[in-house]
């Protein structure tokens, strides 16, 4: 049977105010996308809506939706946690590029990614997640690289000795192909570093859910529906099947929730059939990445849709 059902704050940004984030572009520049999104609600807010909203106890967040390490909003939100009694199960960072070459520029992020460590295991998260590289880094190679290896056994370390477990994820550029993936993995060591397994970032996805997230060059709206739907998923479900032993959390990745309830583009059922066969019984967090309408309403949905497949897939695990 399946572990704990959690929901990331990522999934209501767009109630969230204006958030920005940075990464290294493919020529090694540093660029930074912004969001203007409405505030309706603080970060704090939403361990107990999300509770209250969903019935879950636990939660997921992002980084980069706080303005920085020396943002109040951080010590309320780990108020707010203790006051729900809704836990942390991860915390996803977005800092830096670990396969920056130049050892002082990622010496330097891996400081920086170690601070915000520290600040989320005093919150109890039980796992931060790191990126393995900016996933438009131009140092991307046919294997991962010794220093990029180095840096996440460092992390690794850092993370265990205050509490928490290191993730890394399918999170686009080389860390989006299983094969590069598992043999990143394995040259960590599983006691150093684990697996959060996103059941949409594979490369198949990656470009249409970039132009759904991004808008498309002309600026034209997009419909998800029509976007997806040329799209073949056997490489995705492939590459979950590939991964699926690794995992240690899952996301259960929802680009749209149509009017009817439907949920995709991936299948969710099948996506979870597959951890099943494969002994996953840890925790999913429901990262709705949609936009338009409400995005409670939406991510709602992708629980249900969630819970569903979970108690299908335990209930032919009993037979």
């Amino acid at each position: 049977m399946m572990n704990t059902l959690s929901v990331s704050s990522y999934s209501v940004r767009e109630q969230l105010g204006p958030v920005s984030f940075a990464f290294t572009d493919p020529e090694g520049v540093s660029r930074t996308f912004t969001f203007d999104n409405p505030k309706l609600l603080e970060l704090s807010e939403f361990p107990q809506r999300a509770r209250d909203a969903f019935g879950v106890d636990a939660i997921e967040t992002v980084g980069f939706q706080f303005a920085g390490l020396d943002d109040p909003e951080l010590d309320r939100f780990a108020e707010a946690l203790t006051a729900s009694g809704v836990r942390l199960v991860n915390v996803a960072l977005d800092t830096g590029d670990l396969l920056e070459p130049d050892d002082d520029a990622r010496t330097a992020d891996i400081v920086e990614l170690e601070r915000w460590i520290d600040r989320f295991a005093a919150m109890g998260a039980q796992f931060v997640r790191v990126n393995p590289g900016s996933p438009f880094s131009p140092h991307h190679g046919e294997e991962p690289p010794s220093h990029l290896v180095a840096a996440l056994v460092r992390l690794g370390e850092h993370a265990a000795s205050r509490g928490s477990r290191l993730l890394v994820e399918n999170h686009g550029g080389p860390s989006s192909d299983p094969v590069w993936m598992n043999a990143l993995l394995a040259a960590v060591g599983r006691e150093s570093c684990g697996l959060l397994l996103d059941l949409g970032n594979f490369d198949v996805l990656m470009q249409p859910a970039m132009a759904l997230l991004f808008g498309t060059p002309d600026g034209e709206a997009v419909d998800p529906a029509l976007l997806f739907a040329s799209v073949d998923l056997e490489p995705l479900y492939d590459g979950i099947e590939a991964l699926a032993a690794r995992a240690e959390l899952v996301h259960v990745k929802a680009h749209h929730v149509a009017d009817d309830g439907t949920v995709g583009a991936v299948d969710l059922g099948r996506a979870i059939g597959i951890l099943e066969r494969h002994g996953y019984d840890g925790p999913l967090t429901v990262e709705y990445e949609g936009s338009g309408g409400d995005p409670w309403q939406k991510t709602a949905r992708v629980l249900e849709v969630t819970a569903d497949a979970v108690s299908v897939e335990a209930s032919e695990a009993g037979r």
